[in-house]
């Protein structure tokens, strides 16, 4: 499609600005040391990631994040820990080391030539619907308050420039960085560094003690879930980073929900609509989706949010569902880099890359039943069923939001179930639902199998299953 074509442009051009720099060589890793160490590369099967070392230590004399500079930043993506034997939990966090601002004049130049590429096809979408729209050239640089049409497109400018900035915002590979999570016991720190994309991931075991007890006292929801903070060391210039992590117990119900189309208006049916508010409207939520979730959210329901969108977006998309009330929860998306294999992924449909996150959550949390939230209009009704198939006792059920569909456009509920009856083969009637109301969904929490009260919750003190 056009936006494929247009990704694939923009990676051409920001690979020939870097083709003159010479390549970065990956640093010695050092191997986690000591009985922590061992005992989490025994919980993680004995796999260890080649892209990172999780060594540990104790104390206050932790050296600085001395690797991430003025013009680097770190973020955190929201994580989450599961129960180990015993008072020990293993927590999964994820980051990316990228620069502040884009300041190559090449990629500077790159990112122009995509803003008015996007905002000529956004400037025929807006066109076609009979609305007023200056092209490029015309959109003054400052908002005047005299002329409101040119002030909103000053507006969609200056977000088009943001959201196509951070796709050629520089990543920093084979950086260190000391993460820490600060306990009454003295501060539990693991060092890692980033790969050749600027993502690092850590699995780490910790203990329940130093969960729940830190310098910043977990918070209890509902559903024997806590929620604590892990941070960066601080940098030489003082600045720390931080990312919520989810304490999920082994047994309740949790929500695994696609966002575009399902929770955030995307359009994803009409390549122009999609690209119009991908990247220059104002995101804007499902009516009643965040009502609907919020009730789900008192019940004890913890969220996943797995998409097709890359990570390049996540800040936004975190944004989005703050502002718009959903639950906390953690984020499961697309690896998109302009080097590398990630490239391909351009390439590869949610098909191929959604079933894996999926499966991936089902298996950290067996004893856990899952209720899956997505939309008709790409292939969500088809992971979802084949997901029901292969882990029948863990799918509470299956909620799909009925949208216009690329092939088939408009149809009613009706015509929709009957279109995806094939899909569901195997699936029973009663597991999955076609809905267009969200409101509907706000009562259906009531008829799910809920474990008992506070099973499985931190202090608890023991791991419980079915």
């Amino acid at each position: 499609g056009m936006n494929t074509r247009v990704i694939l442009i923009v990676a051409l051009c920001v690979w020939l600005c870097d083709a003159r720099k010479p390549p970065q060589r990956r640093p010695e890793l050092t191997r986690a040391a000591g009985k922590r160490g061992a005992r989490r590369e025994a919980a993680t099967g004995g796999v260890r990631s080649p892209l990172m070392t999780c060594a540990k230590a104790a104390g206050n004399d932790w050296p600085l994040c001395a690797d991430v500079k003025t013009h680097m930043t770190v973020r955190l993506f929201p994580g989450y820990a599961q129960r180990l034997d015993g008072d020990e939990w293993l927590l999964s966090l994820r980051g990316w080391v990228m620069d502040t601002k884009i300041r190559s004049p090449r990629r500077r130049l790159t990112s122009q030539a995509l803003q008015r590429g996007v905002w000529t096809a956004v400037h025929a979408a807006g066109e076609e619907q009979g609305e007023v729209q200056q092209p490029w050239s015309k959109i003054p640089s400052i908002i005047s308050g005299k002329d409101a049409s040119q002030d909103n497109d000053l507006l969609r400018r200056a977000r088009l420039r943001k959201r196509v900035s951070i796709f050629l915002t520089k990543c920093y590979r084979w950086v260190a960085v000391p993460l820490q999570l600060r306990s009454a016991h003295g501060n539990q720190l693991w060092s890692t560094r980033a790969n050749s994309a600027g993502h690092f991931t850590v699995h780490a075991a910790v203990s329940e003690a130093d969960l729940l007890h830190g310098s910043s006292p977990a918070r209890e929801l509902p559903g024997g879930v806590w929620l604590t903070t892990v941070s960066t060391a601080p940098t030489a210039d003082g600045r720390i980073f931080s990312a919520p992590v989810l304490l999920i117990p082994p047994v309740g119900i949790s929500v695994i929900s696609d966002i575009d189309d399902t929770i955030k208006e995307t359009f994803v049916h009409d390549t122009r609509l999609m690209l119009r508010s991908t990247f220059v409207e104002e995101w804007k939520p499902v009516p009643g989706m965040p009502d609907a979730y919020r009730a789900w959210a008192k019940r004890g329901a913890v969220f996943h949010y797995v998409s097709s969108s890359p990570w390049q977006l996540q800040s936004q998309l975190q944004n989005l569902l703050s502002k718009a009330g959903f639950p906390a929860g953690t984020f499961h998306l697309k690896d998109l880099h302009y080097k590398g294999r990630r490239l391909f992924n351009i390439f590869r449909s949610s098909t191929a890359l959604k079933p894996k996150q999926i499966r991936k959550i089902l298996k950290n949390f067996p004893s856990r039943t899952f209720v899956l939230v997505g939309d008709c209009g790409e292939k969500d009704p088809q992971i979802y069923a084949d997901i029901a198939r292969r882990f029948s006792d863990q799918i509470e059920h299956i909620y799909i939001r009925n949208v216009p569909n690329k092939k088939v456009g408009s149809m009613t509920l009706e015509q929709t179930r009957a279109r995806l009856a094939p899909s569901f083969r195997g699936v029973p009637d009663s597991k999955w639902t076609v809905f267009e109301c969200a409101n509907t969904l706000v009562k259906e929490a009531e008829r799910w199998r809920w474990p008992p009260s506070r099973a499985g919750s931190p202090r608890s003190g023991r791991r419980n299953s079915h």
